[in-house]
């Protein structure tokens, strides 16, 4: 199968000189600018292998660091720089290669090839888990949720309610199934415990917690958790 590829730089002109060669070896391109589009494209359509281009400003440093978070594939930085102590820096902070720019088109493409060789090392990775909608992550293996691109801490309750309502997005939950999912058949007093949880998931989660626009309540029926990217 046709290797993926995510292409993540600020740079049209980085874009346009590396994507011909990378489509002429046979891989799928998608091409994106830094910021939570990138983010958001890169869960949903899961490449094969990310590339960034960094111009080791403070404001590149911040997105690689974001885009480790969440990242489960292989990561090649292409760096703008002249301090080889930048290399050091994208290594620790979790890149797998590096290049300075300008790159040598072969030796990118065998960089590229080599980093696809090694699947292996990644399989326990790849097999974590997201929900996304809109500026929400909620990384259900790490058990982490983050709100416009910034962590929110949540109690360990309070996640595993936010996960059972995300994963049956769209869906209304009783709150006996609320109850099952969250503590287990032998919970007294569930119902109050749920609406007291609800509201603190609110208040971290929702612009405006008195009208909230994700999490929804359906009298005598129980919740559920609205989708923003398909309302």
């Amino acid at each position: 199968m046709t290797a993926s590829l995510l292409l993540i730089d600020g740079d049209p002109s980085t874009s346009s000189s590396l994507r011909p060669a990378l489509l002429q070896e046979g891989y799928r391109v998608a091409t994106a600018e830094p910021g939570l589009d990138a983010l958001r494209r890169m869960l949903a359509e899961t490449p094969d292998l990310v590339i960034l281009g960094v111009n080791c400003q403070r404001g590149d440093w911040e997105f690689c660091n974001r885009l480790v978070t969440f990242l489960d594939r292989p990561l090649l930085l292409l760096l703008l720089t002249s301090n080889p102590l930048d290399q050091v820096r994208a290594l620790e902070l979790g890149a797998d290669d590096c290049m300075i720019r300008p790159v040598a088109i072969i030796e990118f493409l065998a960089r590229i090839r080599a980093l696809l060789r090694r699947k292996e090392l990644f399989r326990q990775r790849a097999q974590r888990s997201f929900f996304m909608d809109d500026d929400l992550v909620v990384d259900l293996t790490r058990r982490e949720v983050w709100l416009d691109g910034q962590p929110v801490a949540l109690t360990p309750t309070e996640f595993q309610l936010l996960a059972c309502l995300t994963q049956h997005a769209g869906e209304v939950l009783s709150y006996e199934r609320l109850t099952m999912q969250v503590w287990g058949p032998d919970y007294s007093g569930a119902r109050q415990a749920i609406k007291q949880y609800v509201h603190q998931l609110r208040a971290k989660l929702e612009l405006n917690p008195r009208r909230p626009q994700r999490i929804l309540t359906r009298r005598g029926e129980g919740y559920l958790f609205r989708t923003l990217s398909q309302s």
